[in-house]
């Protein structure tokens, strides 16, 4: 994968009918004695950035205004070092999992968390194993990174996005990008029904690529293995397609004009790059 993932927490899971996962800080955070512990409400318009590192347990972002909520779902069962703590370092809302310096065993039951935000922030998001989850997200920048578990988003909207996963599928279903919508993953699954975006990047190692085209300009596509299916949604939108592939078929359904490999649907206006190792490509 062309970006390496910044996981603050090692994780070690443990065997058996615990269903836990025991937790190794690796480094202890800085600023640690400014950090609250347990959940909390804040205001949405004092944020305007969210940084959340989180080692086990799932992700449900939600939308919201006025005042907002923060909470895990083991609540004040959890110790007190085990619980999120949180500071509000300025105009940016820092999130973590535990106390600095924390290690124990912590139930991931317990550690599933919802986080309420604001529209129009810049939103980081570090988690070492768990889902991602979001029905709307409307940011302004968007940055995920996952080792273990997928990202599903339902309608996504931002001026750059990057999504990250070593080990976990990424769906969306709509995305609205101004710049950028950019995903790695190393062993999982993409699917885009509808992208409107300046530029797509994709880079997959394992797992097919399923995007539905509206309004682009370029797609880079970089697949190791993995079959890829491209849409064209927009009628008045063609392609112009480079392809270089070592193995796989070509099957594209639509009116098409080669030269070499390249190829030229329609008016041409979207340009798509497609470098892939083994697997096949369709476009229609």
């Amino acid at each position: 994968m062309k970006k390496l993932l910044s996981i603050l927490l090692a994780l070690s899971l443990l065997a058996g009918s615990f269903g836990c996962v025991a937790i190794r800080v690796v480094n202890k955070y800085a600023n640690a004695d400014r950090y609250s512990a347990g959940a909390f409400t804040y205001e949405a318009d004092k944020v305007q950035a969210i940084d959340l590192d989180w080692a086990g347990g799932d992700v449900t972002l939600k939308h919201g205004a006025g005042t907002l909520s923060v909470s895990e779902s083991g609540g004040e069962t959890l110790a007190v070092s085990e619980r999120l703590h949180w500071w509000l370092d300025g105009s940016t809302l820092r999130i973590k999992y535990c106390e600095s310096g924390y290690s124990h065993i912590i139930p991931t039951k317990d550690k599933h968390l919802t986080l309420e935000l604001p529209e129009e922030i810049d939103l980081k998001i570090d988690i070492a194993a768990g889902r991602v989850d979001a029905d709307e997200l409307t940011v302004r920048t968007l940055d995920i990174n996952t080792a273990s578990g997928g990202v599903r988003i339902g309608t996504l909207t931002a001026k750059n996005a990057s999504i990250d996963t070593a080990s976990g599928g990424v769906t969306v279903g709509t995305v609205t990008a101004e710049r950028t919508f950019e995903v790695n993953t190393a062993s999982g699954g993409l699917t885009v029904d509808r992208i409107t975006a300046e530029t797509v990047k994709v880079d997959t190692a394992s797992g097919g690529t399923m995007l539905g085209l509206m309004k682009v300009g370029t797609v880079d596509i970089d697949a190791a293995s993995g079959k890829i299916r491209l849409k064209l949604l927009d009628a008045e939108e063609g392609a112009t397609v480079r392809l270089s592939k070592l193995s796989g078929n070509f099957d594209c359904k639509l009116p098409m004009t080669a030269e070499g490999k390249t190829y030229k649907i329609g008016n041409g206006a979207i340009r798509i790059n497609i470098d892939t190792a083994s697997g096949g490509v369709s476009i229609e």
